[in-house]
């Protein structure tokens, strides 16, 4: 748990970090990526929260 708590805490504070990259590729257009960095990021973060919460749930039970 303290593992993806701590990996939740490095792509949050990693986020900005994307934001730049995507203004600087155009949002990965120069890159050829399906998606902007942030999106990906973003969604990295929303499935840690998700997993995160049904730990604790889990745990709480």
């Amino acid at each position: 748990m303290f593992g993806k708590l701590i990996s939740l805490a490095v792509d949050t504070v990693t986020l900005p970090v994307s934001v730049a990259v995507d203004v600087v590729t155009l949002g990965g257009a120069l890159v050829d990526r399906p998606e902007p960095y942030t999106v990906s990021k973003a969604k990295r973060i929303g499935k840690e929260v998700g997993g995160a919460i049904e730990k604790l749930a889990e745990e709480g039970e």
